[in-house]
């Protein structure tokens, strides 16, 4: 059965107090799962979930390995929930961060939002919904502190496994969601809503918001493997073990995973977030045993730290950004077991090593180690050593060797064939910024955008359009043919095109594509569109809902990003707010 839970945690964000430095109280969770609804009174009743339980229990394990206190409420009665509330908020006054998880039926009535204790009835009286539900805004408001908070809502979930022949014709076998039925009369009933309601955060707030998934979309109670686990759960407690990575790229990981998980259904489950966090806000400082034995395969008999081989392919590395890649390899791999590759003179550990020590993801940032070790990286002659050198001197370079190298080496990748090395290449040769602009140069980058296209690469398909605009209808039909086979990143390059050609109500569709997959500024240019009414009517609604997507992205495009911040004042101008989080790290790094 749909969970209609979706919405509840918006109104949360309107109750959060700006933040004010915070004590040395430790790390809390409270998670609720329930899954066991009881027969109550006469008729329907709410559906049996499967695997609440089971999901946060195992988020449990993660959050404690990383040395949470939890609080865990299984099949919570209404007087259960209650009481732990209270005694959780009791407890949490003087915490460095908070993390609140729930999986179960929700909805919202009145303009309020309810979670389901597993003893509510499915009938109730208006003036006793409180009696029966747990409003979900007082809880949020007991839980309210001085450090950082952290809610995740898996929510609006089917009952049971989805069917392989339903798969299998395109469709997930789900029931409907049952309405709370308000007595005496059904009027009311028009009022309860499995819908999105967006609220503004107060100005400064430290908060973080995961739902599991996105508008409209149910969220699959199993997609195996594993069947007795929530692919949202599973991602969750895998990712937050993950040391020294900001939030917002542990949520983008964990998105990344449940789309992976779910993508052979329909329709694959695309969880969205709100952050509106500063850098460096962690959920792991350093990992712990017992945290990788949870989210890592067992070990094979025998296997040490450094024996065990990186699963990344070539065509993995070019499509898929390196903080969702890298984030994918810490959670089956420690930074130690990491550098024992290293030292082994593995060329794609030593390649991510140098990316994250560039970028601090998983370690500290050091400009100095990271030149240190992509210099061994571009030594084992590998196309994606040589390109993360080759950009890493283009943006940090110390004279006019360093560019000069870098052009070398861009030349070096592309020539091993490396789709994305001919696209950055290609790029080089064209802009004139580190090669003078000559027409032998435009004719050499071009020649190597052509061969990146050939290889399907969507970037280079990009350039190509503008950089040939005589040849604009094949390489347009090409992004449309990749498009229709399901590639995010073809999606965003037409919608990029699209917008910058002022073609509006064309590029919603593939702006909506590129959104489900995950790019920052696929939701900028939706909100854009929302706002400008491009293939419908003004939505200040939708126009707040992909505005704040997108804010909540560290890597959006600095443009996109000033662009969503005059919206955001705009919007709260317009609607008497008092405006939206003041997102801190919206700058691509």
């Amino acid at each position: 059965m749909i969970r209609n839970f979706i919405t509840l945690l918006a109104f949360l964000a309107s109750l959060m107090i700006a933040a004010v430095p915070a004590h040395a109280g430790g790390k809390h969770a409270l998670l609720i799962g329930n899954a066991s609804y009881q027969k109550v009174g006469e008729g329907s009743q709410w559906s049996s979930l499967p695997n609440p339980v089971n999901d946060v229990e195992m988020v449990a394990t993660s959050l404690r390995s990383i040395g949470f206190e939890v609080t865990l409420v299984a099949d919570g009665t209404w007087s259960e929930m209650r009481s732990a509330v209270d005694r959780f908020s009791n407890a949490i006054d003087d915490a460095d961060i908070v993390v609140f998880y729930y999986a179960g039926h929700g909805f919202e009535y009145g303009r309020r939002n309810y979670l389901v204790p597993v003893d509510a009835s499915l009938r109730t009286s208006a003036d006793k919904v409180d009696q029966v539900f747990i409003e979900f805004e007082a809880l949020a408001d007991r839980l309210t502190h001085d450090g950082t908070t952290i809610f995740m809502l898996d929510a609006c979930r089917t009952g049971g496994n989805v069917s392989p022949t339903a798969v299998a014709n395109g469709q997930v076998t789900r029931s409907a969601p049952a309405p709370v039925i308000f007595e005496p009369t059904t009027r009311q009933a028009a009022n309860v809503s499995a819908g999105i309601r967006e609220f503004d955060f107060e100005p400064g707030a430290r908060v973080a918001v995961l739902y599991s998934t996105g508008r409209g979309i149910p969220a699959y109670d199993a997609a195996p493997p594993p069947k007795n686990i929530s692919p949202f759960a599973i991602e969750v407690a895998s990712k937050v073990t993950v040391p020294k990575v900001d939030v917002s790229l542990v949520f983008n990981a964990i998105r990344q995973g449940v789309f992976e998980r779910t993508q052979d259904y329909w329709p694959p489950q695309v969880p969205f977030t709100y952050n509106s966090l500063s850098p460096n806000t962690f959920l792991a400082d350093a990992v712990a045993d017992e945290a990788l034995a949870i989210a890592r395969p067992a070990a094979a008999a025998g296997d040490e730290p450094g024996r065990r081989p990186i699963a990344l392919t070539l065509d993995e590395m070019a499509r898929i950004d390196e903080p969702i890649l890298i984030m994918r390899v810490l959670a089956q791999h420690s930074l130690e077991e990491i550098k024992a590759l290293v030292a082994q003179g593995d060329p794609l550990a030593t390649y991510l090593l140098g990316y994250m020590q560039h970028f601090g993801i998983g370690t500290d940032k050091d400009l100095a180690a990271a030149r240190a070790t992509l210099e061994a990286a571009a030594k084992q002659a590998t196309p994606f050593g040589q390109l993360e050198l080759a950009y890493f001197l283009d943006t940090n370079a110390r004279d006019a060797a360093d560019k000069e190298r870098a052009v070398a080496l861009y030349s070096a990748a592309a020539e091993q064939n490396y789709v994305k090395a001919r696209a950055h290449y290609g790029r080089v040769l064209i802009a004139g910024t580190i090669l003078p602009q000559t027409p032998e140069n435009y004719a050499a980058g071009v020649a190597q955008l052509r061969r990146s296209a050939e290889g399907g690469y969507p970037y280079a398909l990009y350039g190509l359009i503008y950089a040939v605009p005589e040849e604009r209808d094949q390489w347009m039909a090409k992004l449309h043919e990749l498009s229709r086979a399901g590639r995010g990143d073809a999606d965003l390059q037409l919608c990029s095109i699209l917008v910058r050609e002022q073609a509006l109500a064309e590029a919603e569709p593939f702006c909506q594509g590129a959104a489900r997959a995950g790019y920052p500024d696929a939701f900028a240019h939706l909100a854009r569109g929302a706002n400008g009414g491009w293939a419908g009517p003004r939505s200040i609604d939708d126009a707040r809902f992909w505005m704040r997507q997108a804010l909540s992205r560290g890597d959006l495009d600095v443009e996109l990003c000033a662009q969503m911040l005059s919206l955001q004042y705009e919007l709260a101008v317009e609607t008497g707010t008092q405006g939206s989080a003041r997102i801190l790290n919206c700058s691509r790094t």
